[in-house]
């Protein structure tokens, strides 16, 4: 059993988000065997023989949350997302993070404008130029009050600390986000569901992609078990052909 031909070709490959945003799968370690490996340790029984046993055996685990063999498959992603998903998103604490720093980087006039198809139809075209006019002006009085203190190497961290207070959460962050995926099936779980918002269901549908790309027998049992999708093993089925 292995996971879909090619997986690895995903590394790097830049998924669009949004309207400045994206994923990007830097690298995973693991795959569909390697759950059947980490599951099969205690029993000593050969993995590899019988490629719907082990495939049965996926779905055993996921239907009776044996949990731990999944954490052996680890993805490591690159986000930039808007200030305000990236906050909903550290929520899910069982992961790592390193995010873009505003008291050591200047961060650019780059924040998130929604399509108008993508708020309320109440609001129409000239709301949305206020929105964006006014992000403008804050990021031109925090872009003019660093550079006030440009010329004073003593002063130049602290003015960035301080101002940076200006920008507000539609503006985009980086991040660098390592999951293993016990805990991304709690995220795609909660961010793809009818409650998340909007924005941030982009980013999951986005990395679900991914997910079953990489690891297509535990997606499809995660679909199943999880989602309650009950042809999920036929989906699965139809991918790899």
């Amino acid at each position: 059993m292995s996971s879909s031909t090619g997986s690895s070709q995903l590394h790097g490959k830049r998924f669009p988000v949004l309207d400045k945003g994206y994923v990007i799968l830097l690298e995973h370690l693991g795959s569909d065997a390697r759950v059947v490996d980490a599951a099969r340790v205690s029993t000593g029984t050969k993995t590899g023989v019988d490629a719907e046993r082990d495939r049965n055996l996926i779905f055993f685990l996921m239907e009776n949350k044996h949990g731990t063999p999944f954490e052996h498959v680890v993805f490591q992603f690159a986000i930039k997302c808007p200030l305000f998903v990236a906050r909903q998103w550290m929520r899910h604490r069982i992961a790592s993070y390193n995010e873009r720093s505003a008291r050591y980087r200047v961060f650019e006039e780059e924040f998130y404008v929604p399509n108008p198809a993508d708020v309320p139809p109440i609001f129409d075209e000239a709301d949305l130029k206020e929105y964006e006019a006014l992000l403008k002006q804050e990021h031109d009085v925090y872009q003019r009050l660093v550079q006030k203190a440009q010329p004073f190497k003593e002063h130049r961290q602290r003015a960035r600390e301080v101002f940076r207070a200006l920008l507000g959460t539609a503006y985009y962050t980086e991040f660098y986000w390592t999951v293993n995926f016990r805990s991304l099936m709690n995220f795609m779980e909660l961010r793809t569901g009818s409650g998340a918002q909007w924005e941030i269901r982009q980013y999951a549908d986005a990395i679900a992609g991914i997910a079953r790309q990489v690891v297509p027998h535990c997606y499809a049992a995660y679909e199943r078990y999880v989602l309650k999708q009950t042809d999920a093993g036929d989906l699965e089925r139809g991918m790899q052909q």
